[in-house]
């Protein structure tokens, strides 16, 4: 009768640990994929509901600046930026073009919040679409922005012939890792002065 007790014990440990196993192995498999599930969806509420405001990009001396502004009058939450020129002939196409296609001039730049301040910069890699498509893959050196306050970008080294590019503002979403463009916005690059 012992014997038997101890077998089912047994069996009983087995299963559980086989069990647990089991669980183990499917929560590492689908939690990534939940959790870039639960990320894509903010992102896409995020970008249905967020409008992006550029003002005139203003340039003298090879220096330019900007400003900008994410408002979304329900949520409070932070945005990252990034920007980047395009030749004017693909402004049709800014929306897919990306920060390392061969037609793209990433330019040092920085972002000031309203009280002056620089605005915490921070390494993303691989943003994707709300869709779940990979549009940039390695590492995006980006800026926190507030929502609904308007930030200043301040770019150097602006291309002497100003008035052959856009300077494409990327807004993206990040839930600490996932990265999703929610939007952009482009400004035309007056001559330079």
């Amino acid at each position: 009768m012992a014997e038997g007790i101890v077998t089912t014990f047994m069996i009983v440990i087995a299963v559980l640990v086989i069990g647990l196993v089991i669980f183990g192995f499917s929560s590492a498999l689908l939690a990534p994929k939940e959790a870039f599930a639960i990320a894509q969806h903010q992102a896409a509420q995020l970008a249905s509901q967020t409008t992006i405001s550029v003002g005139p990009f203003l340039v003298s001396n090879s220096q330019g600046s900007l400003v900008i502004e994410a408002y979304d009058p329900s949520y409070s939450g932070n945005y990252y930026v990034y920007v980047f020129l395009i030749p004017s002939y693909l402004i049709t196409s800014a929306g897919v073009v990306t920060p390392n296609d061969q037609f793209a001039v990433n330019l040092p730049f920085q972002v000031y919040l309203a009280n002056g301040n620089l605005a915490t910069q921070t390494t993303i890699t691989s943003v994707y679409d709300i869709n779940g498509n990979e549009l940039y893959q390695g590492s995006l050196s980006v800026y926190e922005i507030p929502s609904n306050t308007p930030v200043t970008i301040n770019i150097q080294n602006v291309p002497n012939s100003g008035n052959g590019y856009y300077i494409i503002v990327w807004l993206i979403y990040t839930n600490g890792i996932n990265s999703f463009r929610i939007g952009y916005a482009y400004t035309g690059l007056p001559g330079v002065t």
